[in-house]
């Protein structure tokens, strides 16, 4: 319950963020704002200040601001001062623009100071488990790095900060209880991504929301021991032999504390690369937090912000190329109440991280071209721009019920995928318990 009322009150927050923009950004060209509710329903609180009846309402999920003469069917008088349509087609646009780029800001500022308050990071640590032994000769399996260029080491995130990419770099290594230094200019930032990786057990850290390992039930923590009948030595082969399996589903034996037991997993498309997935995350055991200054948190902040955005845009792209993809990767508010509970879990710091990714997932949303998203109304603006006139008004209505329709729709397809992968995982998980059960019923079934 409480991650609910978290996940209420956050969403509620970003909204009333959004509706502040299109607030200020009307005021700025002085429309006439009739109401600005934190919440919607039945008012519970309120008072008026000029022209603005300001109030809280029932339903803490969001907000909304009123415009004279902002409604498609709303009479108004073209002299009339501080309406809404009244305004020039670039104004217009701009007031509807304002919502989405609040977000934007919003969540800058949140990514800044998620790297102000100190990241928790999880990491593996920077013991090698997977190389060319031929061309790094000088290292071998699970060496463990302790310095490098005398900085203590205890990430593998770590090694790719500290490397020079100019000139040497200084090592010293732990190998089986001994210790000793290696000094060479063959190793660049980079190696350490793609060349030199880490020692990873084939566990499972996360279990990504709506994936077919979520269906299934598998579990943080479950160590994958085989791969439809091929044994697994590390994360690296169990990945291999996924991605690079021909059969609509793999079957994993997987072992669960005490227990051993095989699941017989989907494979879906992974809109992110051409390649097939189950939805994992490897167990990653190293915890470290790291401090940011004020110049260094503005920095990582802006380029997080940067990066997310583009990403986001690259699988929106993606998924509307592939609409079959559109099952597994829309999700409503339910799992993102799921993903909250896995993200306090982590620290404050992602927390508002994951507070910050959904300000810009609204932001992209609602930047869409559907006549009842601000994406929609900017689109109406640049037509009236181009053409010198704004669309018919019975156009207008009718592209607005349209995307009313197709946004009910979406959120109906949305709380249905929700609510089908929790059936399934949930399924799944009371028969495994189920077997399990009847497993230690057998004479000998547990020793």
């Amino acid at each position: 319950m409480l991650y609910f009322i978290g996940a209420v009150i956050a969403l509620g927050l970003l909204i009333t963020v959004h509706e502040l923009g299109h607030f200020l950004m009307a005021r700025f060209f002085g429309v006439v704002i009739e109401k600005f509710s934190i919440g919607f329903g039945p008012k519970l609180i309120s008072f008026r200040k000029k022209d603005t009846e300001y109030r809280i309402s029932l339903i803490p999920l969001g907000g909304y601001v009123k415009m004279k003469g902002e409604n498609p069917d709303e009479e108004y008088d073209e002299n009339e001062v501080g309406t809404f349509k009244s305004k020039p087609w670039w104004q217009r646009a701009l007031i509807a623009f304002s919502g989405p780029m609040a977000n934007l800001f919003f969540a800058l500022f949140i990514f800044i100071l998620s790297f102000l308050v100190g990241k928790n990071f999880e990491d593996q640590y920077p013991i090698i488990g997977k190389f060319d032994q031929e061309q790094y000769s000088f290292f071998q399996l699970n060496d463990r790095i302790i310095e490098l260029n005398e900085k203590k080491i205890q990430s593998w995130n770590q090694l790719i900060k500290y490397t020079e990419k100019e000139g040497s770099n200084t090592f010293l290594v732990d190998r089986d209880g001994e210790t000793f230094i290696i000094e060479t200019d063959e190793i660049l930032p980079e190696t350490w991504i793609s060349e030199i990786l880490p020692y990873a057990q084939a566990r499972i850290g996360e279990v990504t929301p709506g994936y077919p390992a979520y269906k299934a039930g598998l579990m943080p923590g479950d160590e994958i021991l085989m791969v439809s009948g091929k044994e697994v030595t590390d994360w690296y082969t169990m990945r291999e032999l996924i991605i690079s399996s021909t059969e609509e589903s793999v079957t994993l034996k997987i072992r669960r504390d005490d227990q051993i037991f095989d699941k017989k997993i989907k494979l879906e498309e992974n809109i992110l690369a051409d390649n097939r997935i189950i939805g994992i995350m490897q167990y990653l055991p190293a915890k470290i937090k790291e401090k940011y200054s004020f110049l260094e948190s503005v920095k990582y902040g802006s380029y997080t912000t940067i990066s997310f955005v583009l990403v986001n845009y690259s699988l929106l792209y993606r998924l509307l190329s592939n609409p079959s993809a559109l099952k597994s990767n829309i999700g409503g508010p339910v799992m993102i109440i799921t993903m909250s509970q896995q993200t306090v879990k982590k620290g404050l710091d992602t927390v508002l991280s994951f507070i910050a990714a959904i300000s810009i997932i609204l932001m992209i949303m609602n930047l869409l071209p559907i006549p009842i998203l601000d994406g929609g109304q900017i689109f109406f603006c640049i037509i009236e721009g181009i053409f010198r006139k704004p669309l018919p008004m019975k156009i207008q209505i009718v592209l607005q019920n349209i995307g009313i329709v197709i946004l009910v729709s979406l959120m109906i397809f949305a709380f249905f995928n929700d609510f089908n992968r929790i059936f399934s995982r949930n399924i799944s998980i009371k028969e495994q318990k189920s077997n399990e059960l009847n497993f230690n019923n057998i004479p000998g079934g547990r020793q």
